[in-house]
Formats: C-alpha cells, structure tokens, sequence
C-alpha cells in the first residue's frame, strides 16, 4: 500500500500536485531559457559594441595627420571619449549579469 493510500481521492491528489509541480517546473524553465537568452544577447550587444569603438579608435589613428599637437591633442580627446563609452558598456553589462545572477539564484529553489 501506498503512503497515501489506494483510494481514488488519494490518487487524484497525488496527480493534482504532480501536475502543479510539472507546471511549476515548465515555468521555471521557460525562465530559465529567457535569463539565458537575454544573458547571450546582452553580451552579444556589448561585444559589438566594443568592437564598433575598436574599429572608430583604428579609423581615428590611421586618418590621424603625424607630428602635430593639434592631431595629438585630438586623438587623446577621442581616446578619452571611448574610453568613457568602453567603461559604461562594461557598467551595464555588469548590472545586467548581476540581474541575471539574481534571478537565476532565485530560479534554483524552484528547482528543488
């Protein structure tokens, strides 16, 4: 005999809360997929993101005249300026993974 019994009613309630568990846990999978999926396409974004500055600061150094101060002085406010752009991609990237982070935490005890 069973912890809960034979019985029809016993059975029914043992299927209710299985079939809630399941539910529980296709939720918490589904948001798993989309912590997942929003985590990739953060990084995905801040990657390009950074590659696009890289590719300003080679296009920026090459058209850049030699010798000059003028050029010089210019080329360094540029750096600073993508250097600022560099620094508060990585400080969203950071609150996101951090959000993330959170979120996944808060995931795992649906998991057990």
């Amino acid at each position: 005999m069973s912890q809960h019994g034979d019985s029809p009613d016993a059975l029914e309630s043992v299927r209710r809360t299985l079939a809630a568990r399941a539910a529980d846990l296709a939720d918490a999978d589904l948001a798993l997929a989309e912590a997942v999926a929003g985590a990739h396409a953060m990084a995905v974004e801040s990657i390009g993101r950074i590659d696009a500055i890289g590719a300003e600061l080679d296009a920026a150094a090459a058209e850049a005249p030699g010798g000059s101060p003028s050029a010089a002085h210019e080329l360094s406010r540029t750096l600073v300026a993508k250097n600022r752009d560099i620094a508060a991609i990585v400080s969203e990237a950071k609150a996101a993974a951090q959000a993330k982070a959170a979120a996944l935490k808060e995931l795992t005890d649906r998991y057990r």
